[in-house]
C-alpha cells in the first residue's frame, strides 16, 4: 500500500475519501433515499480504520476522517453542492477544506429520532410568504444574479428564509442582496432584525467562499446602494413592490 510520507499524500487521501463519500452519497442518499444522518454515520464508521500499522499513516487517516465528518455535518449544504456538480475535482475538494478551515460553521447539525435534521436555534425573519410570493422573490434574485447559484431554485430561497440548519448560499452581489431585504422590510414582509439574523446564522457566504457575510457588511452595502441607486436596484424594488399583489 502507499504510505503517507508528505503533505501531498495527506491531501490525496482526503480527496480519495471525499470521492468515495460522493459515490456513496449519490447511490444511497440521492438514488435510494437513505437518510442523510444514516449515510454520514455509516460512512464515517466504515472508514475509521486502515490496514496499516505505521503510526504516521494511522494518525493522518484519523485526522482526515475527522475532517470528512466535519464537512459532512457542519457544511452539509456545500458538500451536497460539491457532490452533485459535474466538475467534481481535487481542487474543488481542497477549496471546500480551506473554507472549512477558515470559517466557523453556522451551527452543528442535530437530528431527531427519525433521522431528520432538527432546528437548534430561534433565528427567524418572521416572514410568511405565499408560494407565489416566494416564486416572485426567487425570480427576482435569479434575474439580478444575487447569488452564485444558477439557476436559483425556490427551494433555495425557502431554506434561506426558513433559517434552515446547515444551509448557506454564496452571495454574488451583496448590495443587491441588501436592497432586496430592505425592500422586503419596507413592505413589512420581514422584521427589522434581518441583518442580525444573517450575522448570527451565517446563512450568507462571501463571494470568495472564504467567510460569511456580517451585519456590518450588509449595513455598509445597503448605505452604499441607497447613495447610488442603479437600474438593477430599482428593478429589485419594483419586483418586491409587486409581491403585495400576489
Amino acid at each position: 500500500m502507499h504510505h503517507i510520507v508528505a503533505e501531498q499524500d495527506v491531501a490525496e487521501e482526503l480527496f480519495a475519501l471525499l470521492s468515495e463519500a460522493r459515490a456513496i452519497y449519490l447511490r444511497d442518499v440521492v438514488a435510494d433515499s437513505k437518510l442523510y444522518r444514516r449515510y454520514v454515520e455509516d460512512f464515517v464508521n466504515g472508514h475509521r480504520y486502515i490496514d496499516c500499522n505505521r503510526a504516521t499513516c494511522r494518525n493522518y487517516h484519523e485526522m482526515n476522517i475527522h475532517i470528512v465528518k466535519g464537512l459532512l455535518t457542519d457544511c452539509a449544504h456545500l458538500v451536497r453542492q460539491l457532490f452533485t456538480t459535474t466538475d467534481f475535482s481535487f481542487e474543488g475538494c481542497m477549496d471546500l477544506k480551506r473554507a472549512y478551515d477558515t470559517s466557523v460553521p453556522p451551527h452543528p447539525i442535530a437530528f431527531t429520532n427519525d433521522g431528520q435534521a432538527a432546528e437548534m436555534h430561534s433565528l427567524s425573519f418572521d416572514c410568511d410568504f405565499t408560494h407565489k410570493q416566494m416564486t416572485g422573490i426567487t425570480a427576482c434574485a435569479d434575474a439580478y444574479h444575487l447569488f452564485c447559484v444558477s439557476p436559483l431554485r425556490v427551494e433555495d430561497m425557502e431554506a434561506l428564509f426558513a433559517c434552515k440548519e446547515g444551509f448557506c448560499i454564496r452571495v454574488n452581489n451583496i448590495r443587491h442582496v441588501a436592497i432586496l431585504f430592505d425592500a422586503l422590510l419596507e413592505h413589512a414582509l420581514i422584521q427589522a432584525k434581518w441583518q442580525a439574523v444573517f450575522d448570527k446564522g451565517r446563512f450568507l457566504q462571501t463571494k470568495d467562499g472564504k467567510g460569511f457575510v456580517t451585519a456590518a457588511s450588509l449595513s455598509s452595502a445597503l448605505s452604499a446602494m441607497k447613495n447610488n441607486m442603479t437600474s438593477a436596484a430599482y428593478g429589485i424594488r419594483r419586483a418586491i413592490d409587486k409581491l403585495k399583489e400576489l
